[in-house]
């Protein structure tokens, strides 16, 4: 029991904006699964975490681009089908999002699947 608890406990500790949101993102335009993405980072297979990860930064890319949310609503619910757009943007703007965010603090002492 003890073993399935922390398998299923999420990595992550800080709540703000880090660097392991932008890691996670760039797995998504990779093309790796959702639930691969969800085992590889503690979380369980159905979780949403991945997905409101991403949207944090896909939403950061927007704002940096003075993009409305509203009209790109379709490149954030599908970012696979446009991710060599999302690729272009986070390329584009990798640096800023790097000094915007925090280093992660994690509950293990190894970070996962990094």
């Amino acid at each position: 029991m003890k073993e399935s608890a922390t398998f299923h406990r999420p990595f992550l500790r800080t709540k703000g904006f880090s660097t392991f949101h932008i890691h996670i993102f760039e797995l998504i335009l990779l093309g790796k699964a959702n639930r691969e993405i969800n085992r590889l980072m503690g979380y369980t297979p159905k979780s949403h975490m991945v997905v409101d990860h991403s949207r944090q930064v896909m939403n950061k890319l927007l704002s940096y681009e003075g993009l409305c949310k509203r009209d790109y609503k379709d490149r954030v619910v599908y970012p696979r089908k446009y991710q060599f757009w999302w690729k272009k943007l986070l390329e584009k703007h990798k640096n800023t999002l790097i000094q915007k965010a925090i280093i992660p603090e994690y509950y293990e002492d190894v970070a996962p699947g990094i």
